[in-house]
């Protein structure tokens, strides 16, 4: 008795199978009705025994007509000993109660695809994906229907231990969020309420944002401030320093995160100028910067006055040294020297002894004299600066053999003492650096007058350095130390010519 003729969708599943492993279906073959059908045909060849999944042909009886070699793989069961049992039999009454709503849409003639898990009564239980397509016979009447069913257990397996790590995931993400927004918060807070200011820049240092003390600092609210370069609230002389030292932030290394402070003088909103000390922060991203900003007015006014009692106190030793014992050791000078002249005219063999005891108390009264100068180099106001200038060159040419110039230009009459005398410790350490470290040949001071500041300059023509380096040492601290404690500004630059200058400028307060 010949087998029903198989319809043209179960072909087209089995095709469909053949494609999801790879390969192509080979054509129908002639219709005979003698032979077998054309999906038996196909499902039957070696390529449907050689997929990994079961297919089967059954009746309306639900019957196997056809089962493939993988139900041997999956049960154990030899395929040809299936043929003429019922499904029930051969999957189980548990499977079938699953498949029997489905069996009953396909013979209806609707293909049918559904999924879940089986017990099944011979091997293991699956997860796996069935796919049920009508059979018909040349008059289109349904005679049974093709099985394609797909083990996919490990596949969802995968996809529930992917389900659990997503959820494990997302519970860590959702902690570790909390945590992150806890210390977000607690940055913000600690940013909000930081005495000094602190200001988020860009790469060319515009400012992006900027806490609440920054209203003290430069008298504008934050909406003002957002979008300025922070130079322009810089004076003039203090903006290209800043420009290198921002540039210098940039090179540092990301292991540091920041620069170290450097002072600096800030314009507030109403004109006055503040002296500040910015740090620049590093972000890892590095296109953003964060700059550090504290008001040290009271650390400028405390130093300012400390330079003033030392400067006090050393003018007053001076002033002592210069006028008792320098007095004193004068008039003893005086008394050996006339002791010697008389012994020498009564021809005394001590008069040669007296003699060298006069030039020992000379050159003590001479060393007595120096150290009052140095102690007290600017004693009057006005013009006793430029002296005191001229005197420190000459003695550094004579001590160092090297030539050391000195030129003024202009009327200091107006200067007071406590600037002169800072001017006068500053060029005293500017010398002393380059004798110390610039290997030069020759140094120039000059001093000079420019609108309402004294302008000083101390160069040379030695091997120089780069102000963002060598800059942090002791000595350029003091220096700038002492430029402030009068109001002043402090620089060093390379020159063209080579080697390097020092500009220290004054404002003139009578």
């Amino acid at each position: 008795m010949l087998r029903p003729r198989p319809s043209s969708s179960g072909f087209e599943l089995t095709k469909k199978v053949r494609r999801s492993c790879g390969q192509t279906a080979p054509p129908l073959p002639a219709e005979n009705p003698v032979i077998l059908s054309d999906v038996t045909a196909v499902v039957e060849s070696e390529v449907a025994d050689s997929l990994p999944v079961l297919i089967a042909v059954l009746d309306l009886e639900r019957r196997y007509r056809y089962c493939n070699a993988a139900y041997r793989d999956w049960f154990g069961l030899d395929p040809q000993t299936l043929i003429g049992q019922r499904f029930e039999e051969v999957v189980g009454d548990a499977v079938y109660q699953i498949a029997r709503p489905h069996i009953q849409r396909v013979l209806e003639g609707t293909e049918v695809n559904f999924e879940g898990t089986f017990a099944y009564q011979h091997g293991p239980t699956r997860h796996v994906n069935v796919n049920y397509a009508p059979q018909r016979d040349a008059a289109g009447q349904v005679t049974g229907y093709v099985s394609l069913t797909v083990d996919v257990s490990r596949q969802r397996d995968t996809e529930l231990r992917l389900r659990e790590l997503t959820s494990e995931l997302e519970a860590k993400v959702r902690a570790r969020t909390h945590e992150l927004h806890q210390t977000v918060e607690a940055l913000q807070s600690t940013v909000q309420s930081a005495p000094d200011t602190v200001l988020v820049l860009d790469a060319v240092g515009h400012i992006l944002n900027a806490n609440p003390p920054a209203l003290r600092l430069f008298g504008l609210p934050t909406e003002q401030l957002i979008g300025q370069s922070l130079s322009a609230f810089l004076p003039t002389a203090h903006v290209e320093e800043f420009s290198e030292f921002f540039e210098e932030a940039k090179r540092v290394s990301p292991d540091i995160r920041s620069t170290e402070p450097r002072e600096s003088m800030l314009r507030h909103a109403n004109g006055a100028l503040i002296p500040i000390e910015v740090a620049i922060g590093v972000s890892p991203r590095l296109d953003h910067f964060t700059a550090f900003i504290r008001d040290i007015s009271r650390r400028r006014d405390l130093e300012s006055e400390l330079m003033r009692v030392a400067v006090d106190e050393r003018r007053h030793i001076a002033q002592d040294l210069h006028d008792s014992l320098c007095q004193e050791i004068s008039a003893v000078h005086f008394a050996v020297v006339a002791l010697a002249q008389r012994l020498k005219e009564d021809r005394s063999g001590e008069a040669e002894t007296t003699r060298k005891i006069g030039l020992m108390i000379e050159e003590t009264l001479d060393h007595a004299r120096h150290i009052a100068h140095g102690l007290g180099p600017v004693m009057e106001e006005g013009d006793d600066l430029v002296r005191a200038l001229r005197r420190l060159a000459r003695t550094t040419e004579d001590l160092c053999k090297m030539p050391c110039g000195m030129q003024s230009n202009g009327n200091f009459s107006d200067v007071n003492r406590d600037a002169g005398t800072q001017l006068y410790y500053i060029t005293q350490e500017a010398l002393n650096n380059v004798l110390r470290h610039a290997h030069a040949t020759r140094m120039d001071i000059e001093l000079s007058r420019e609108n309402n500041e004294v302008v000083l300059r101390v160069s040379d023509n030695g091997r120089g350095f780069h102000p963002t380096g060598d800059s942090t040492g002791r000595g350029v601290r003091f220096m700038r130390y002492r430029a402030a404690s009068v109001q002043g500004t402090l620089r060093l630059r390379k020159r063209a010519a080579g080697g390097t200058e020092l500009e220290c400028r004054v404002p003139v307060t009578s």
